[in-house]
């Protein structure tokens, strides 16, 4: 009798043979030996195994008899004998209470005794006789393999067409015939009447591959890849399992998870760091799976073993969290996945929405949603507190700038207790925003909820959501109402006769200076806050530094002050009148709040009364008790006020130095400022005192209502604006179906746009430049040697909005009624054709650099080339040391990239 051996039963190849391991577990990362052990003196019918092969009848009934009651278990085997072709060896295999599965299987009809040869029934085999005998009984009994009619089944090796989708969700009962890799199967799916035999990838894992043993050459497998592939056949190799069908994969293999009753084979294989998770089945699995997924596997990280050993895995151990997570105010929305945040500190920190990629102008799908998107985000998050991660910072790189990429969740409105509230599952779940599938290298960036953003991404392209519809959006058509005073004139007619107009604050140039969006009225406008003036800001070069011109005392603070509270913020505006520049001049509301916001900068000291302006919008009384109270309380701008600076008296017909032109010199006052760049000045001569005498007289005698109507070219009296005096005016638009006309003072260039008839006074002649001996004091002039960027549009508003800060004053200033007017020195080195001044203007606080030389350092203006000054009455320029300096102001210009020169040199071609 031949010694018996314990062994561990793998699998039932048959229903005669076995595949045995060793009953010892093998060293970590090792695999056991095998050895194939056939029963002795029987045989069972043969199973199908390959394409071509046809299985017996009561082949899969014989091989599970064998499989359900020894797959797993440890039993004691007697080798009886050997065949020698094949080593193949036989024998008995008894159960730990030492019963013969020989003898139980003979008795239950699953295996028939087979035929012995010659030599064997020449001699005497007990063993045989007694196989022989309980065979008898079993055909006398009828069973199994001896009733008359077996069960069939049906079985298939491919996957019908459309499997996955019909049975997608549901649970089906299968059996693990074989462990292909730790994360490939190929199971048997028990359906009724007919058994499935595919290839199944486990959900959620990727699993190093295992070493090839069926073809001719073997290949070796990846780094654990074989003890991943043992870990799966040692728990589920021939075990009952669940398979919750999940879908296919693009090569039409079955995805689905095994359920066994011991748990997720997915998880504990992850759990021991035997395998990776599998990004690209998010959309199969669900967040909530993955989530688990994740979890497990960086269980295996923290442990560092197998496939995790001696590899450092970011964000698992240390790290300062308090450095990583913070609470911010979004201060502006950059584009719909970039925010510029404002922490408790003040400081400002751009970050940028992890795994998600807003519209991009490239995609011919995406590019009419790139506005809709950011609105959408402007909407959910302008103004309001978030919650901050950091997650990695992205190093800087030939395409993109060091950039945080962060989480971003918004503060749950009270009473919200369902719905996402982290920005990014917001954008992707509306279609505003596609999810970026991260390398498995790129785990730092991945945000922690890349699964449910994959879901909700899933639903939105399923549900047409956002630029998943396919349907274009309509092309947004904003026209530009403050492009030039003829444009602003036909808008404001209707705004003056709405009341609180809806606006988006778009930009913030100053404390009191925005550029506003009226989404009804689909444009686009320069707004300036009524009632106020802030001080002047410097304007900042591309790369972030300001130029030679310093701000005010308090501009900056101001500018950030308005940029806190509006920026990008929707308000409300009442309209009360436009400058000939264009700007739209009226009182701004933020919704929610009771005072108008210029009201809130002078309270604040950011600010100055505008008398002019205020009593124009009838708010004069109200703002000067704001201003009284910030002055009371040494806020802002009166902590140190000094008052303004005193005027420089420059001598008339000076010679300047080095030239043997002579110039004029004269103390002026600016007026206007058209869009162009042109402006209309006042020579601050005994003139002026004349003339506000004449406006007194004028006022005085109250004179009489037009007997007629108007025509072009009249003059007429009618109130100086900001004051309640009258002024000379000539009419320049009669609309008699409003009964309205158009009118321009020949003493300060001023337009009124829509003065009613009735309110027209005729101007006695005594009162008329030739009889009064007092001509009409508005002058045109134009800035000498210098061009405006009249070719590039949005250049020319920030140049002409620059030199607008600078030089305007206001009519009540040249009046007395108020304030004090912006005092400039003018050269005035010739006049055109048209009969403009050609000016060099430099303001009386600082005579030693010219406006015109500050606009060209700011890169605002450009000068024209010799061949084009020598047409004009600039040419005895050519050649001076002047042209000659301002051409050397412009080249540090462009090589700063400052204004107009930000993209390079732009000067256009002149013939």
């Amino acid at each position: 009798m031949a010694p018996l051996f314990a062994a561990k039963v793998k699998s039932a190849l048959s229903g005669d043979t076995l595949l045995l391991t060793t009953v010892r577990p093998p060293q970590p990362g090792q695999v056991p030996a095998e050895r194939t052990f056939s029963l002795a003196y029987v045989t069972a019918p043969r199973l199908k195994r390959d394409e071509g092969d046809e299985s017996q009848p009561f082949a899969f009934q014989s091989r599970e008899h064998l499989r359900l009651q020894l797959v797993g278990q440890i039993v004691q085997c007697e080798v009886l004998y050997t065949i020698p072709n094949t080593n193949r060896e036989y024998g008995v295999v008894y159960l730990p209470n030492k019963v013969s599965v020989n003898e139980q299987l003979i008795s239950a009809g699953t295996v028939r005794v087979r035929q012995t040869t010659a030599k064997e029934a020449a001699e005497p085999n007990e063993l045989l006789e007694k196989y022989r005998s309980l065979e008898a009984a079993a055909k006398e009994g009828a069973v199994c393999l001896w009733a008359p009619k077996i069960d069939s089944y049906t079985k298939v090796n491919d996957l019908p067409a459309g499997f996955a989708d019909k049975y997608k969700g549901q649970q089906i009962d299968a059996i693990v015939e074989r462990i292909i890799n730790g994360d490939r199967t190929l199971v048997r799916l028990l359906l009724p009447g007919q058994h499935v035999q595919v290839p199944l990838l486990t959900a959620g894992v990727r699993a190093p591959r295992s070493a090839s043993t069926t073809d001719a050459a073997a290949e070796p497998g990846e780094p654990l890849g074989d003890a991943a592939k043992y870990y799966v056949e040692a728990r589920l190799l021939q075990r009952n399992v669940k398979v919750e069908v999940l879908g296919a994969s693009n090569q039409g293999v079955l995805v689905g998870i095994l359920l066994h009753p011991a748990g997720n084979i997915s998880e504990k294989l992850l759990e021991s760091g035997l395998a990776h998770v599998s990004d690209w089945q998010s959309n199969f699995l669900g967040a909530a799976n993955m989530s688990r997924l994740r979890a497990a596997e960086q269980t295996a990280k923290a442990k560092g073993i197998n496939l995790w050993h001696g590899v450092t895995v970011p964000g698992v151990k240390g790290g300062a969290e308090s450095d990583k997570s913070f609470t911010a105010t979004v201060a502006r929305v950059i584009s719909a996945d970039t925010l510029s945040l404002r922490t408790k500190t003040g400081e400002e920190k751009i970050v940028q929405l992890a795994s998600i990629r807003g519209p991009r102008q490239t995609d011919a799908q995406q590019a009419p949603y790139v506005n809709a998107a950011r609105e959408f985000v402007r909407k959910k998050a302008i103004g309001k507190h978030v919650k901050v991660v950091i997650l990695h910072t992205r190093p800087k790189s030939e395409q993109f700038e060091e950039r945080d990429m962060a989480t971003v969740e918004l503060a749950r409105a009270t009473g919200q207790s369902t719905g996402s509230s982290d920005l990014a599952a917001l954008l992707v779940e509306n279609g505003y925003a596609t999810v970026i599938r991260h390398r498995k290298d790129q785990v730092e960036d991945r945000s922690p909820i890349w699964d449910e953003l994959l879901e909700k991404e899933d639903a939105a392209v399923k549900g047409k959501k956002g630029f998943h519809s396919g349907v274009a959006l309509p092309v947004e058509r904003i026209v530009n109402a403050s492009e030039s005073h003829a444009r602003a004139s036909a808008f404001l007619p209707s705004l003056l006769r709405q009341k609180r107009v809806p606006a988006i604050v778009e930009y913030v140039n100053s404390g009191s200076r925005l550029r506003l969006l009226l989404p009804r009225e689909n444009a686009r406008i320069k707004f300036v806050l009524a009632g106020v003036t802030t001080p002047r800001v410097a304007m900042i070069n591309p790369g972030g530094a300001s130029g030679p011109e310093k701000s005010e005392a308090f501009g900056e603070e101001a500018q950030d002050f308005t940029a806190r509270k509006l920026l990008q913020r929707d308000v409300e505006i009442d309209i009360t009148h436009a400058d000939r520049s264009g700007g739209f001049f009226g009182l701004l509301h933020i919704p929610g709040t009771k005072d108008t916001f210029a009201k809130t900068l002078l309270e604040e000291g950011l600010a100055r009364l505008d008398e002019y302006s205020a009593q124009e919008a009838a708010v004069l009384a109200q703002f000067r008790t704001a201003e009284e109270v910030a002055q009371a309380a040494k806020k802002g701008v009166w902590k140190e006020d000094k008052g303004k600076a005193k005027a420089v008296e420059v001598p008339v017909a000076v010679a300047t130095e080095g030239s043997a032109r002579k110039r004029e010199y004269l103390n002026v006052a600016v007026t206007n400022v058209e869009p162009n760049g042109s402006f209309i000045y006042v020579v601050l001569d005994e003139t002026v005192g004349s003339f506000s005498t004449l406006t007194s007289t004028l006022t005085a005698q109250q004179p009489t209502a037009l007997s007629t109507r108007p025509r072009n070219n009249d003059l007429v009296a009618y109130p100086n604006p900001g004051t309640k005096s009258l002024g000379r005016f000539r009419v320049t638009q009669i609309d008699n179906l409003r009964k309205q006309a158009s009118l321009t003072s020949i003493d300060f260039g001023l337009i009124v746009s829509s003065a009613p008839l009735a309110k027209l006074r005729t101007l006695p002649s005594q009162f008329s430049p030739t009889l009064s001996g007092i001509p009409a004091l508005a002058k045109a002039g134009k800035l000498s040697l210098v061009k405006w960027p009249e070719f590039q549009e949005d250049y020319l508003d920030d140049a002409v909005n620059y030199f607008y800060d600078i030089v305007l004053s206001t009519p009540e200033t040249l009046l007395a009624a108020g304030g004090e007017p912006q005092k400039l020195v003018a050269v005035v080195d010739g006049s055109t054709a048209d009969g403009e001044s050609l000016t060099t203007l430099f303001e009386a606080s600082d005579i030693d650099k010219s406006i015109n030389t500050k606009l060209a350092e700011e890169g605002w203006v450009y000068v024209p080339s010799d061949k084009v000054l020598r047409r004009g009455v600039e040419r005895g320029y050519v050649g001076s040391k002047e042209l000659a300096d301002l051409r050397k102001v412009i080249e540090d210009a462009k090589r700063d990239r400052k204004g107009i020169w930000e993209y390079g040199d732009v000067t256009p071609d002149e013939e």
